[in-house]
This record gives C-alpha cells, sequence and structure tokens, in this order.
C-alpha cells in the first residue's frame, strides 16, 4: 500500500505548512465519509487551528485552506446541498492521510449482530480524534478519554434504548474541543456536559431531545452549536445569552420550538441563525421579542422568522433592524394564524404594518412570504430589491391583488399558492396600471429576466388579462409555466399564448382552461406556440 503513496507525498510536500495540519485531520472521518466543507472550516476552528480571534473572518481561510487541499485533488467533488459543498476523499488518499497520523485518529463501526445485548468496551490509547459509529443499541463503554480532543459519535439506528453512554464519560472528557452526538442519543442530554469548558463545537443534530440542560450556557468557549433536525426541542436554556463567542446556531428542522430565551440579542458574534420564533410561551417568562435581532448585524446567508403575528407592533418589527444585516441573501418572513386579535380586521392591518417595518437589505435575492394576512403585499421596500432573483408569496388568504412584480429586474424565479382572495390579475401585475406606454418613446420590458412562473392553488381566480396600449414586452425570458388548481380561470393572456421560448406549458386541476386548450377539443389550442399541456 505505501508503494501508492509517493505520488500523494509529493502533492503533500507541495502543501503549506499549515494546510497539512488540516488534511491530517480529516483522518478522523471514515472512507466514503461526506465532508461538508463548512462543517470542516468550523471544526478546524474548534482545535484552534485557524486561531481563536473572534474579530478576524477566519472562516475565510479556513475555507481558502480547504479550496488548496481541493485543488491539489486530496478531496473530490461529490454534491451539494443547502449548506455547501459536500466532498469525500478517495480510499487512497485516506488511507495516505491514515499513514500520516499513524494512531493519532481511530474510526470504531460498532455494527449489529447476532449476539445478546452486551457492554461494548472502546479504549481510546493514544488517539486524539475518535469516531465511533454505532449500529446497534448495546451500552457502549470508553476509557483512556483524558486527552481526547475529538470525539464523534454517530448513530446508524434509532431506538428508545439508544442512551448508551454514561453521564460520567462527559466528567473525563477534559480537553475535549469538539463533540458530535448527531442520531445517537435518545436520552436527555446529561447536565454534565457543561463540565466540558473547552469545548467549541457541539453537534446534537438529528436527536430525540425536548430542551437542553441549563449548564449547556456554560460552555463559554462555544462557537458552533448545531441543533439541526431536532424535530422534538421546544425550548433552548434561558442562558443563552452567556455563549458570547457562538458564531453558528445551527436550528433549521427544529419544528416545535416554540420562543427564542432573553438574552439572544448579546450574541452579537453570530455568523448563522437559520430561524427566529416570535413569542409561543404560554407563561410569557423567558420569552425574547423580534427585537433582539438588532444587534445581530454579522448574520449571514438565510434567516427565517417564524410567529410573525404575534409580533406586538410595527415598532417591534422595525427594530429588528433587518435592513442592516448587509450579508443576508435568503429570507423568509412566516406569520401565523393563530394570533389573538380581536378581529379580522386588526389583524390585517397588524399584518400589513409589520410587513413594512420588516425592510430588508436591499442586496438580497430570495424572498419566501408566507400567512400574512395583509390585504396587499406590497411594502415600500419591495421594489427596492433590486438583487431579487427569487420570490415565494404562499398562503396569503386575505390578499386580493398581486404586488407590481414586473418591475423587479432580476427576478427569474416566482410561485404564488394559496392566495384566495385574488379574482383577477391584470396590469398592476406587471407595474404598469398607471403607466401611460404609448406616449413613452421608450419600450417597457416586464418581468425581464423571468424564467419560471408556478401558480398553485388559486380558488377564486378567474381573470388573467392586461389592458395595455404601447410597445410593452411581457416575460421575453419565460421558459417553464406551471398552472394548478385554479378551477375558475378563464383563459391565458395573449403574451403566454404567443411565447416561443414556452416548453412545456402545465396546466393541472383548471377545468375550464384544460377544455379550451386541450388538443382535441379546445377552441383555441391554435393559439398555442409549440407548447404542450
Amino acid at each position: 500500500m505505501k508503494g501508492l503513496f509517493p505520488p500523494l507525498l509529493l502533492s503533500y510536500n507541495d502543501l503549506p505548512s499549515m494546510v497539512k495540519i488540516y488534511f491530517s485531520y480529516c483522518a478522523i472521518f471514515p472512507k466514503d465519509y461526506e465532508m461538508k466543507k463548512n462543517e470542516l472550516v468550523r471544526l478546524w476552528m474548534a482545535q484552534g487551528y485557524l486561531g481563536l480571534d473572534q474579530d478576524k473572518e477566519i472562516e475565510r481561510v479556513g475555507e481558502d485552506y480547504f479550496d488548496t487541499l481541493a485543488m491539489h485533488s486530496f478531496f473530490q467533488d461529490f454534491k451539494k446541498d443547502g449548506d455547501g459543498n459536500i466532498y469525500h476523499m478517495h480510499d487512497i488518499v485516506h488511507d495516505f492521510a491514515q499513514f500520516l497520523v499513524k494512531n493519532k485518529c481511530s474510526t470504531e463501526e460498532i455494527d449489529s449482530g447476532e449476539e445478546p445485548s452486551v457492554h461494548i468496551n472502546i479504549s481510546c490509547g493514544e488517539a486524539r480524534h475518535l469516531m465511533l459509529i454505532l449500529k446497534r443499541p448495546d451500552p457502549v463503554n470508553i476509557s483512556s478519554v483524558q486527552k481526547l480532543r475529538s470525539l464523534f459519535i454517530e448513530g446508524g439506528y434509532r431506538d428508545s434504548s439508544m442512551g448508551c453512554f454514561s453521564p460520567v464519560l462527559f466528567e473525563q472528557l477534559t480537553c475535549l474541543r469538539a463533540l458530535k452526538l448527531s442520531n445517537s442519543w435518545d436520552d436527555n442530554i446529561p447536565s454534565e456536559i457543561g463540565k466540558l469548558i473547552h469545548l467549541r463545537y457541539l453537534d446534537m443534530s438529528w436527536l430525540n431531545i425536548r430542551e437542553l440542560p441549563e449548564t449547556l450556557c456554560c460552555l463559554y468557549n462555544l462557537h458552533t452549536l448545531n441543533l439541526y433536525n431536532c424535530g422534538h426541542l421546544e425550548k433552548l436554556p434561558q442562558g443563552m445569552g452567556k455563549l458570547i463567542k457562538l458564531r453558528y446556531l445551527i436550528n433549521a428542522g427544529t419544528d416545535e420550538l416554540r420562543y427564542m430565551p432573553k438574552g439572544i440579542e448579546k450574541l452579537v458574534c453570530l455568523r448563522r441563525l437559520d430561524k427566529f420564533v416570535v413569542g409561543g410561551d404560554p407563561d410569557g417568562m423567558g420569552m425574547g421579542t423580534l427585537e433582539c435581532l438588532k444587534n445581530l448585524n454579522k448574520l449571514r446567508d438565510s434567516l427565517r422568522l417564524e410567529g410573525l403575528g404575534r409580533v406586538v407592533d410595527e415598532a417591534e418589527a422595525k427594530n429588528a433592524q433587518l435592513v442592516k444585516k448587509k450579508n443576508l441573501f435568503h429570507l423568509e418572513l412566516t406569520f401565523n394564524d393563530d394570533a389573538s386579535e380581536t378581529s379580522l380586521d386588526e389583524g390585517c392591518r397588524k399584518d400589513s404594518a409589520v410587513l413594512e417595518a420588516l425592510q430588508p437589505p436591499p442586496n438580497l435575492e430570495s424572498l419566501r412570504i408566507f400567512r400574512c394576512r395583509s390585504i396587499t403585499l406590497s411594502p415600500h421596500w419591495m421594489l427596492s430589491l433590486t438583487q431579487l432573483k427569487s420570490l415565494t408569496l404562499g398562503d396569503c388568504l386575505k390578499c386580493e391583488h398581486l404586488p407590481p412584480l414586473g418591475k423587479l429586474p432580476r427576478l427569474e424565479s416566482l410561485v404564488i399558492g394559496n392566495m384566495e382572495s385574488v379574482k383577477r390579475v391584470g396590469n398592476e401585475f406587471l407595474g404598469v396600471e398607471n403607466m401611460d406606454t404609448s406616449s413613452s418613446s421608450q419600450s417597457v420590458i416586464a418581468f425581464p429576466k423571468l424564467k419560471s412562473l408556478d401558480i398553485q392553488p388559486m380558488d377564486n381566480w378567474e381573470d388573467w388579462e392586461y389592458e395595455i396600449t404601447g410597445d410593452i414586452t411581457i416575460m421575453p425570458s419565460l421558459s417553464s409555466l406551471c398552472i394548478s388548481v385554479c378551477p375558475k380561470l378563464k383563459s391565458l393572456p395573449d403574451h403566454l399564448l404567443h411565447a416561443t421560448s414556452l416548453e412545456p406549458l402545465h396546466i393541472v386541476g383548471c377545468s375550464i382552461l384544460e377544455e379550451r386548450y386541450s388538443v382535441e377539443r379546445g377552441e383555441n389550442y391554435s393559439r398555442i406556440s409549440s407548447n404542450k399541456i
């Protein structure tokens, strides 16, 4: 096997000394393991390889070093997901990494067997980094853990008896920097976890836990807390504000999370917060308001705001100061159906005011709005989003008129769904309602970049037509159109009937349209240019 290493050794020797250290850390992972670029950079941070200055962009340094390894073919691009690129390491490269670190990294796979349930004993020996892959629920004892800096326990077995590690284990991990308990622990997390005072990276994704121990907030050095897909988690510890070094709070998929705790506004180092839940605490104790986001201006990439119907007033929404989050590119605003207004009109007015106050940064690329009860979805800031590429409006049941989205210069994808109060779509949708195009010397293009239009259940939508004169072009780039469950819609506008770039045209659950434009009997089928229904 060592005879295969000389070519790798040549590439390895060309690497900067620090990059060599990063590569050797990858030996902890088993063969064929899918490594996420962002996750690996955070693990390097946890080991102190990238420095500990919370004010510097050390993630960028880690990403550059990762790219250096990929460029030298130590990583192979496998696929992408929502959290970045996923890579894997060729078996020979993995063996080479194991050869470099000798016994410092260890991987143990505990597979299913026919033996009765017994205690499984594992000694870390000289290992500094240990990964356990569990495929059976038997209790596991780990010894000689005092020098461990990384412990990854990944379960491939879901069972109610999966709490197979003694709380005493946490008291022995005095040097631990990174701990992963992904899909491997079905009991409550013991309070002893608070004794891991050097811990910087904690991954508890996919665990069946309802709450976290308050002692978790004693982990003052923590920079990553991964709670991804902890679907039963109802609340976070009240002392979260103590984790002032926290950079990543990964809480997507925590569908039962009821509110954010007070004190979260102190986490000014946060780069990632997948979602912020407003209200929902029945006794009103320890509940953070939307204003907690005011000083979290280092947030980047994506943010989802839930329970916006519980916001007290527009002042609370305005004080969130979303417009100052310059590195946010994807935003979701979800209102709710269980708000406690005394009247429907009051709820509509409040949702409209809150939406108006939640002005996002101007460089936003993706926006999703759900369950807003405003009669119109046209906040003043909507048309200022000149970089917006994707927009979704869903379940806004009281909205009667679509906003003038045709004016958005970069919009490529538009999804409109379940807007049961919309009966007519006309010039206002194009943004030319008050524009006399016949008197203009320049041509007007509505939806100049739109490629995909998906219109989902619109039970009361009857008319889709424009009354325009002059030189106007509508949706010249449209290549995909799907209209689903719009049973009252009578016809399509002419610009769609003659669109040569539109292929295919999907019409489902629209009885009048299907009759009118069907191949066999449709009276207007001949008006469709090379489209298939």
